[in-house]
């Protein structure tokens, strides 16, 4: 999935449906395959807006020009080659193999999950939590979507952290990130903090190596701790071949807060 598809979605999710961005991102996403072929004229008359508010539009939302945004609306199955893409890892298997075989494989990695759950690692992860007032969870698509269900289940045990489904607001958050910040990162293949990943030719993302906040990765990649500017991780292990992580988090996440909780129960006591 490219950029446009992921930032359209997200001002639907995150903006005033009677503001000016919410319309067009709607009509945008209704007439989607029109984009690559339409001139901006043609598209400006779907929409019923001006071209200087559909170029504007564009670089709004993190376009050099109209131009930019158009080239960026050719669809593929797979545009960018990612072993990790949903639509080639989880609905390819499971249109070629029977649904028992799926659950079978959802099974074998949470097996595995807890046979190799790192808990000096997620107590690590605990104790940054409770040093830490500013915290911010990050990652992308799927792992985004994890990154909210984390807010909110440390909310209920009253603490409190910032996620963005923008990615230009990550970036931003990111790069401003001080000494006090402590930024979780989520990311399955640890790509998010390589790469551009919904970019062309995938180029390098450097912002992870200027932001001045501790960052701890939650991740398969065995080689993350690697990467000089990530200062812990906690390695989850999968035996699958298919992207369940979106199912691990949920468990690991359980077990970051229920361990977090009896933390805090325990220093009140103390």
């Amino acid at each position: 999935m490219g950029s446009l598809i992921i930032r359209l979605l997200t001002i639907i999710n995150t903006e005033d449906i009677h503001s000016t961005n919410h319309h067009i991102a709607k009509t945008f996403l209704k007439y989607y395959d029109q984009i690559k072929t339409n001139s901006i004229d043609e598209m400006a008359r779907l929409v019923n807006v001006s071209k200087s508010t559909l170029s504007k539009f564009a670089r709004e939302i993190g376009f050099d020009s109209y131009i930019h945004l158009k080239d960026e609306a050719k669809f593929s199955e797979n545009k960018y080659q990612n072993k990790y893409n949903y639509l080639s890892n989880i609905e390819s298997y499971m249109t070629s193999n029977d649904y028992e075989d799926y659950f079978d494989m959802i099974k074998e990695d949470i097996v595995c999950l807890k046979d190799n759950v790192d808990l000096s690692a997620i107590d690590r992860l605990v104790e940054d939590l409770m040093r830490y007032e500013e915290v911010a969870i990050f990652g992308l698509l799927f792992s985004e979507s994890a990154a909210i269900d984390l807010q909110y289940k440390l909310a209920y045990n009253h603490k409190f952290t910032t996620t963005y489904q923008d990615d230009l607001k990550q970036e931003e958050y990111i790069r401003n990130a001080d000494e006090d910040t402590l930024l979780i990162i989520l990311t399955n293949s640890g790509n998010f903090l390589r790469e551009q990943q919904t970019s062309p030719g995938k180029p390098p993302k450097r912002y992870f190596e200027h932001t001045k906040a501790k960052i701890f990765t939650i991740t398969s990649d065995k080689n993350i701790l690697n990467l000089d500017y990530v200062n812990d991780a906690l390695i989850y292990f999968e035996s699958s071949g298919l992207q369940t992580h979106y199912i691990l988090y949920q468990i690991l996440f359980d077990l970051i807060v229920t361990r977090y909780r009896a933390k805090v129960i325990e220093n009140k006591h103390e």
